[in-house]
């Protein structure tokens, strides 16, 4: 699918998609084969290629016949979402910028895009193409982190569930389910540092760029080093989480074979004395119309004393 949208005075509007080659911004989103095709033949880019990754960037600089330079500069957007593999769980945004003209591919629609481009007002007409990719960077990292704050409330549920129910077979699923999140969210913002060093490196040697533009790139900085701060805590904590189930674990079967073990031992002192009455020569209470109660009090009575006495000494 193909959304498109046209410069008027300091505003981006909606635009027909017909009218692709005088369209200021193009969204392109979904199976587009064609048009991506063209621009791969174009200018010898593999963007089909680059929209299939999901663990690195990529980023160039081109320069055309006309001497004309231009940028290509992706990034990964990590989409948190249940029961995800770890090879969906992020979706490569792609920007080919060019003097008057920006176009963005994804493989598959994100809503904020084309939510954000509708009527956005411009400050730097002159660098539109800049200030629009890096509203869009900066909306996207605002994203990321609403949804890592997300994932706080996930731990939370996880650990509440530890407290209330133990280590179950379910709690196993949803701890490696987060730790599946973590791990695609921290290679993901490890690729978009590199990604937003490009852009700085480019955008900022611009002539004549807006101020705010600079700003933006610091803000988007702060948001991705705030970003990598909270995953460093997050992870730290789901490692610990995981130490203290498997430690939760390690106790009960502790306690589990400590209880066997118990029983074990009470439960041999009858079992001595019943083998002890069993045997073939004479013994107390053989005559005895009464022996089999005598010889079951007895064994109950040293039974409980052992057990007393383990007690006492605190093995029970």
């Amino acid at each position: 699918m193909l959304k498109t949208y046209s410069l008027t005075k300091d505003t981006l509007l909606v635009s027909s998609e017909s009218n692709i080659k005088n369209s200021s911004v193009v969204y392109v989103y979904g199976d587009e084969r064609e048009y991506i095709e063209s621009f791969e033949h174009k200018y010898n880019l593999k963007i089909g290629n680059i929209l299939t990754f999901d663990d690195r960037v990529a980023y160039d600089t081109m320069v055309d016949q006309n001497d004309e330079k231009s940028l290509l500069v992706s990034f990964l957007f990590p989409e948190v979402h249940e029961g995800g593999h770890l090879d969906n769980l992020t979706t490569s945004v792609v920007f080919l910028v060019f003097k008057n003209k920006l176009i963005i591919f994804t493989k598959q629609k994100l809503k904020f895009i084309p939510e954000l481009l509708s009527n956005m007002v411009l400050r730097d007409v002159n660098n539109f193409t800049e200030e629009v990719l890096l509203k869009i960077m900066q909306k996207d990292f605002h994203v990321m982190l609403n949804n890592l704050r997300g994932v706080k409330e996930k731990i939370d549920d996880l650990d509440s569930e530890i407290s209330t129910s133990g280590p179950l077979r379910p709690t196993f699923g949803h701890l490696l389910t987060l730790q599946k999140y973590m791990i695609a969210l921290s290679t993901t913002y490890g690729a978009n540092h590199k990604a937003l060093d490009f852009i700085k490196k480019n955008f900022t040697t611009i002539n004549g760029i807006d101020f705010t533009l600079k700003k933006t790139i610091d803000e988007i900085y702060d948001t991705s080093d705030t970003m990598d701060r909270i995953i460093l805590g997050y992870s730290q904590y789901l490692d610990d989480l995981e130490d203290m189930i498997n430690n939760m674990i390690s106790y009960q079967l502790n306690m589990i074979m400590k209880t066997l073990t118990e029983i074990s031992i009470v439960l041999t002192i009858p079992a001595i004395i019943f083998g002890f009455w069993g045997i073939n020569v004479d013994v107390p209470f053989e005559k005895s119309s009464y022996g089999f109660f005598a010889v079951l009090i007895i064994s109950v009575i040293l039974s409980l004393i052992c057990w007393f006495w383990l007690r006492r000494k605190k093995y029970l």
